[in-house]
């Protein structure tokens, strides 16, 4: 398949119209996107494959019915992490309550590999840790979702359940947490914030 240039809107509508060639572009785009979401919520990736299965597969079999949306990537994820929450409650694995930070959401960064190779990489690394287990799991998630999915605030915002405020606040938070873990090396900060996988 040749890539082609098309906006949000106009590749969601030619999916909805029964285009096939705009459905592979989607799925060949998105799913690695949430393979990869999804396996900072759970640890299994057959339920995590599944679901982006599952979810696809509904987006096919209701296309014609789907609403308007410029940002198909949101559009995925929110609905993905929807089906996944209600997968893993149902495994008994997750639990979410409302307005608490008790759910676990990891994030591993390739930064690690990146710091070993260097000459302080064991002080580096301990530095790394302590940064990643003084965040809260609202912090990495939203972090994750800034920074590697480039979701905007309000989409974020959605995407945790709070306000767009309390959402720049939580990010603001978690940045400031993780500079003072790196006793104000930016360098370290800025690049650790663009390697999350």
């Amino acid at each position: 398949m040749r890539p082609i240039n098309f906006t949000n809107i106009e590749l969601w509508t030619k999916f909805r119209d029964g285009d096939d060639e705009a459905l592979t572009m989607i799925y060949s785009v998105n799913s690695p996107r949430l393979y990869l979401y999804g396996l900072k919520l759970t640890s299994n990736h057959s339920i995590v494959e599944d679901v982006i299965q599952d979810l696809f597969s509904e987006l096919i079999r209701t296309r014609k019915n789907l609403g308007d949306t410029d940002n198909i990537q949101f559009y995925l994820i929110k609905s993905f992490k929807r089906r996944l929450q209600r997968e893993l409650l149902k495994e008994k694995r997750y639990t979410m309550k409302e307005n608490v930070e008790d759910y676990i959401f990891e994030i591993t960064y390739s930064i690690e590999q990146n710091i070993i190779l260097e000459e302080s990489s064991n002080q580096k690394t301990a530095l790394l840790h302590k940064a990643l287990n003084d965040l809260t799991s609202r912090q990495k998630e939203a972090i994750y979702l800034r920074f590697n999915q480039e979701l905007e605030y309000d989409e974020i915002a959605e995407m945790l359940e709070m306000s767009i405020e309390g959402c720049r606040n939580l990010i603001y938070r978690a940045i400031k947490s993780l500079k003072d873990s790196f006793h104000g090396d930016n360098s370290i900060l800025l690049f650790f914030l663009h390697t999350l996988i």
